[in-house]
């Protein structure tokens, strides 16, 4: 993550002042027994100067996928004006920026990215763009699985663990409590509440998923986007249909491979998403008799999709995971 100057910054001694006394109220790191890397995220992020908006203007706040800006705006509530770059259906991996989207980048106060090279090319988006943001990258220094094949570098699809996203959370509201200290006690409140709820959502799926016997809990996607929830919740990504990414076609040989797996581990379904043409995925499961089930997985769903915002995604996708392997 990459600080840059700000041409309104406070002088110094009244910048630590500030971010003593935010220290002091209580915007501080709430340690959870079973998640504890998650306080990691404070102390990865400098001390940050508070930014002083124009007359009658909000924290301008800009968040790369629609699912990071979702969390972001649980924390900012309406204390911050958000934009969202990506919107509903668009893939994270091939996403372009539009002339609109490099100028909110440019007026932006604080920019939240998922990191681990999920959004292609996006940091040279974000220096082309120019401005004085400050760049959060919310996955940053957790515990990355490493990509599927041959693919080099981490798996980014994080949010597939609960605890994950509680690391993001305390990112963000550490990152918006030192830069709008006025309004920390509410970031801190609206923190506290929403990691109570994804803590009970981490909880669920664990419930969810012990319901599905053990023989059953295989999965294969359209590509490997579940790692991070097999991984956590006691499950095995068997394979994928574009199992590089949804750019890269597959192999004749890729095919075959997969169907011999599916075959072999008596899969129950395949799951394709929203974001990933599925007639690849369609004719996979056709071939070996088996079912195609849509999830959600790199964009959150539209209105009336039942997947609206990250929690409701994740109980989405399990249960529609659950149903079809049970």
């Amino acid at each position: 993550m990459k600080t840059k100057p700000y041409a309104n910054r406070m002088p110094v001694a009244l910048t630590t002042l500030i971010i003593l006394i935010f220290i002091a109220s209580g915007c501080q790191p709430q340690a959870t027994p079973e998640l504890e890397h998650v306080e990691q995220a404070e102390r990865e992020i400098p001390a940050l100067a508070a930014v002083t908006p124009g007359e009658g203007e909000k924290l301008k706040v800009v968040a790369t996928t629609n699912i990071v800006g979702d969390v972001v705006s649980v924390i900012g509530g309406d204390k911050i004006e958000l934009i969202t770059l990506m919107g509903i259906g668009v893939d994270p991996h091939t996403y372009v920026p539009t002339p609109s989207d490099i100028a909110a980048i440019h007026d932006a106060h604080v920019l939240f990215a998922n990191g681990a090279d999920l959004e292609a090319d996006l940091k040279e988006v974000f220096e082309s763009a120019g401005g004085d943001a400050v760049e959060v990258y919310v996955s940053h220094g957790l515990e990355l699985r490493e990509a599927e094949r041959e693919h080099k570098g981490a798996d980014p699809h994080v949010w597939f663990s609960v605890p994950n996203v509680i690391h993001w959370v305390k990112k963000i509201e550490h990152t918006l409590c030192a830069l709008d200290p006025g309004n920390a006690q509410i970031y801190e409140s609206n923190t506290e509440a929403y990691i109570s709820e994804l803590e009970e959502l981490d909880a669920w799926v664990f419930e969810q998923i012990a319901s599905i016997p053990k023989a059953n809990r295989r999965l294969v996607t359209s590509h490997p986007a579940l790692g991070y929830l097999a991984e956590r919740y006691g499950m095995e990504q068997v394979g994928a249909v574009y199992p590089v990414s949804p750019s890269a076609e597959p192999s004749a040989q890729d095919i075959a491979a997969l169907q011999e797996a599916i075959r072999e581990y008596g899969v129950q379904a395949v799951f394709t998403e929203s974001t990933v043409n599925p007639k690849l995925a369609g004719q996979v499961a056709k071939d070996t008799g088996i079912k195609l089930v849509a999830l959600y997985t790199g964009s959150l769903g539209g209105p009336g999709s039942g997947a609206e915002s990250y929690i409701e995604m994740m109980r989405y996708d399990v249960q529609a995971i659950v149903d079809a392997l049970k």
